[in-house]
């Protein structure tokens, strides 16, 4: 059993099993440290991991953003390819970038705006979406990455918007 270095504890029956490649690897750890870059607010807070450490004897094994992301991207798509992988990891990246350019120094109104059209929409069956309603539940999900994340208060680099705009014309490509 070997622990690789940047990859959370969990992961670890995955790796042994031989079903996360090097590449997912790299990917997971890629992963892990830009999220934990962005966000400014823990996944847990201090006080409700001491909560849990003195009811259970134990803190979580989950505690950060990192943790959380790395975590369930693996466990969710250890099976898919490593390009198909490598996408997911991408488009979280991208997700997270998209939120805090879309909604940082907007006003309470707007998002409250999108948080009822999602709010009425999860009501609605799936099958009767327009591509419209499609585009509003993704908005909500930016919004939640925002606001649970702490993303108002991270600063976007030279290198995350060159990697951005990076992304960007790639899809296009991909798309025409």
């Amino acid at each position: 059993m070997i622990q690789i270095e940047g990859i959370h504890q969990q992961l670890q029956p995955l790796i042994d099993k031989g079903q996360l490649s090097a590449r997912k690897i790299v990917a997971l750890i890629e992963l892990k440290e830009m999220v934990e870059r962005f966000a400014k607010v823990p996944f847990i807070p201090e006080e409700e991991i001491e909560l849990i450490e003195q009811k259970f004897g134990a803190k979580p094994d989950i505690i950060t953003w990192g943790d959380y992301f790395q975590t369930e991207v693996a466990s969710r798509y250890f099976h898919y390819s490593d390009e198909d992988f490598e996408k997911i990891v991408s488009t979280i990246h991208f997700d997270i970038i998209s939120s805090i350019l879309i909604f940082k120094n907007k006003s309470e109104e707007f998002k409250d705006k999108i948080k009822e059209e999602a709010l009425i929409l999860n009501g609605m069956e799936k099958e009767k979406f327009t591509e419209e309603d499609e585009q509003i539940l993704h908005l909500s999900i930016l919004l939640q990455y925002y606001e649970e994340m702490g993303l108002e208060k991270a600063e976007l680099s030279k290198e995350d918007m060159e990697w951005f705009e990076s992304f960007v014309k790639t899809y296009e490509k991909q798309a025409s």
